[in-house]
């Protein structure tokens, strides 16, 4: 028969096992909106760089272009941390 204190020391556990799990949930949900937002302002960078080429600034577009391929790379950090943590939460589930 267990003790008051191993039942209460057990819920304690179970418990954060569930917060942690949650977090980490979120974190990935974080992470994957951040991925989009940065998607979207990369796309954003590009089109400003086609624009400033039409207009005959390449160097206006080149600095354009370096800020998409940064964002484009944060994206796919972001969403390989996010893939991480999801991957993460399903093998401790298992």
């Amino acid at each position: 028969m267990e003790s008051e204190a191993a039942k209460q020391a057990s819920e304690t556990a179970r418990s954060a096992v569930t917060q942690t799990r949650m977090s980490a949930r979120h974190l990935a949900s974080v992470l994957s909106r951040t991925a989009e937002a940065l998607e979207q302002s990369a796309t954003l960078a590009e089109e400003h760089a086609l624009r400033r080429e039409q207009a005959g600034r390449q160097e206006a577009a080149a600095h354009e272009r370096r800020a998409a391929s940064r964002a484009h790379q944060a994206a796919a950090r972001a969403r390989a941390q996010a893939e991480e943590w999801l991957k993460l939460i399903e093998e401790r589930e298992t």
